[in-house]
């Protein structure tokens, strides 16, 4: 599985590339969001690629310090992307 971390705001065309990409060559994929990387998931093509993941996970605290509307991914915490690490083959990060 390849986990890919998403850290920055203007990841959103890399993101949707890679996650296309996974999809096509039938890669499992899952996606933690967090920091300005949440900011990501208020791209409509994002959240559309995100469907074929195994698992998309943003943290709490960074879509509460950004967004007051309920997060389109699933919430989760530090500890997800920990345990997410530890079920990867591979980590991207960007």
């Amino acid at each position: 599985m390849l986990l890919i971390t998403v850290t920055r705001p203007d990841s959103q065309s890399i993101l949707r590339n890679m996650l296309q990409a996974c999809s096509r060559k039938a890669c499992a994929v899952s996606v933690f969001f967090t920091g300005r990387g949440v900011h990501s998931l208020a791209d409509q093509d994002v959240l559309t690629a995100l469907t074929e993941t195994a698992e998309a996970v943003a943290c709490a605290e960074s879509w509460k310090e950004f967004f007051e509307h309920d997060c389109p991914v699933t919430s989760g915490s530090q500890t997800d992307h920990s345990r997410l690490i530890g079920e990867a083959a591979q980590v991207v990060s960007l």
